[in-house]
């Protein structure tokens, strides 16, 4: 918290300068040597037949089993009197219990395979409000990294040789700024980074003026600020002064309006991609519209009689995820279906289980779900489910369960983490509940919007 309390009393020009320094040290993690080699080695095996890629992916999942029985305890007791060795297909995985975030972060330390210090740390909130860090290798990161950019390359936008213009929960516009400036510039990979948390009719002019003086090469973050200027434009008959290479969103589900308002106002097309902050396999659209279940990153199994899928990934060693039920939803395509593209992976018709809901800032803006999620990121695994309830644009009521002591210093980041997204005038109370009852559909609920407008 000492870096953002230093970045809120700086000016802008300075923050500019902060947030360049902190993308170098990003960019020096996240693009070494492996993160090339594993471009070179994308490109190779995208000319592969389905045969070819599906002896990949059992070779690499046997390695992910081996290693994972060997450095995790958590795993090795799970698995006990099971012989990994025996498995001849990707099918033998089904002979392995599932595991879920729960199991996960309750027993993290006896799960992971690496020491934490020098890890690669991630960190999910999760549409429940229960956090988890996972602890990976530098290399896995970069593969991740190598492979989602790869994707874009595919559609033309190189990464950090071209400019881009992202819409992400970060925190770059302090609580008491008063100018209409809500982007920052992160001169190391030429990213102007733009806050979704002020995206408003007031406010949407000076996203567009801003954006027609960067002209983007590419677009990427959340579909619903994207989809909140688009629809601005629409209504007020504005034109980009610029024409973008592909739009990428993450994070949300692309509903069908969404992909339709956005192509249309930003003048091109929608390339959505799936995965997700815990390292779940890729699944990404090609230049024919397709999505490809990328088999070479890992194994998606859908779980009998439902679409919920569980989540094998060969980039997660330091903290492996075998049959990881992440609470995510496919639809898969008919095997026989082949991509003209040339990519000779499974199809997926559908990706569900990120549906879009809101709550409101304290000027109305709209914050997303995924981007509440993102508030339990930091907090310790002492909380096990929260829910967020806003009954009007300046009170908020959190409920939350907790595993141990959740402490005035845990309430403080909690309420900074709340009012950095809501707004600084933001009242919030908090209540300690021994349970969050689930919803009919069986799913917890994060957020509950009482707003009436």
């Amino acid at each position: 918290m000492k870096y953002q309390n230093i970045y809120d009393r700086s000016p802008i020009f300075f923050q500019n300068f902060m947030a360049t320094i902190y993308g170098y040290k990003v960019k020096r993690n996240r693009y070494g040597k492996t993160y090339y080699d594993y471009l070179k080695y994308l490109d190779k095996i995208h000319k592969y037949s389905r045969e070819e890629l599906e002896t990949l992916q059992f070779n690499e999942l046997m390695k992910l089993l081996n290693n994972t029985v060997e450095k995790s305890k958590f795993y090795r007791e799970l698995y006990e009197g099971i012989d990994i060795n025996s498995f001849k297909s990707i099918d033998d995985l089904k002979k392995l219990p599932m595991v879920t975030k729960e199991m996960i972060r309750q027993n993290i330390d006896d799960v992971i395979t690496i020491p934490k210090s020098g890890a690669s740390v991630g960190n999910t909130g999760g549409t429940t409000g229960k956090s988890l860090t996972v602890y990976n290798r530098p290399e896995d990161s970069q593969k991740r990294m190598a492979t989602l950019d790869y994707f874009k390359m595919k559609h033309g936008f190189r990464n950090m040789e071209m400019k881009k213009a992202t819409f992400m929960g970060k925190h770059i516009v302090p609580p008491t700024q008063k100018k209409k400036v809500f982007w920052r510039y992160n001169a190391a990979i030429k990213q102007m980074v733009y806050s979704s948390f002020h995206i408003t009719e007031e406010n949407i002019p000076y996203y567009i003026e801003s954006l027609n003086k960067l002209k983007p090469v590419a677009i990427d973050g959340f579909p619903s600020s994207m989809y909140d200027i688009a629809s601005y434009m629409i209504r007020n008959n504005i034109i980009f002064e610029f024409k973008p290479l592909a739009i990428f969103p993450t994070s949300e589900t692309v509903t069908t309006e969404y992909r339709e308002v956005i192509e249309k106002a930003f003048g091109a097309k929608v390339r959505d991609q799936y995965a997700s902050s815990e390292g779940a396999p890729f699944v990404w659209e090609c230049e024919c519209g397709n999505y490809h279940y990328d088999i070479t990153t890992g194994v998606i199994e859908s779980m009998d009689d439902s679409n919920e899928v569980l989540v094998t990934s060969f980039t997660t060693y330091g903290t492996p995820l075998i049959r990881y039920r992440i609470g995510d939803s496919m639809v898969f395509e008919d095997p026989s279906k082949v991509c003209g593209c040339g990519f000779n992976t499974p199809l997926v018709k559908s990706i569900e289980g990120r549906a879009i809901d809101f709550l409101y800032s304290t000027k109305g803006g709209k914050i997303s779900l995924v981007n509440v999620s993102n508030i339990f990121k930091y907090m310790p695994n002492t909380i096990t489910k929260a829910q967020l309830i806003q009954d009007s644009l300046t009170h908020m009521l959190v409920k939350i369960v907790v595993d141990g002591d959740f402490t005035n210093r845990d309430k403080k980041i909690l309420t900074d983490e709340i009012k950095h997204k809501f707004g600084n005038d933001m009242k919030v109370d908090f209540e300690v509940v021994d349970d969050i009852p689930r919803e009919m559909s069986g799913k917890y609920k994060l957020i509950v919007n009482k707003v009436k407008l």
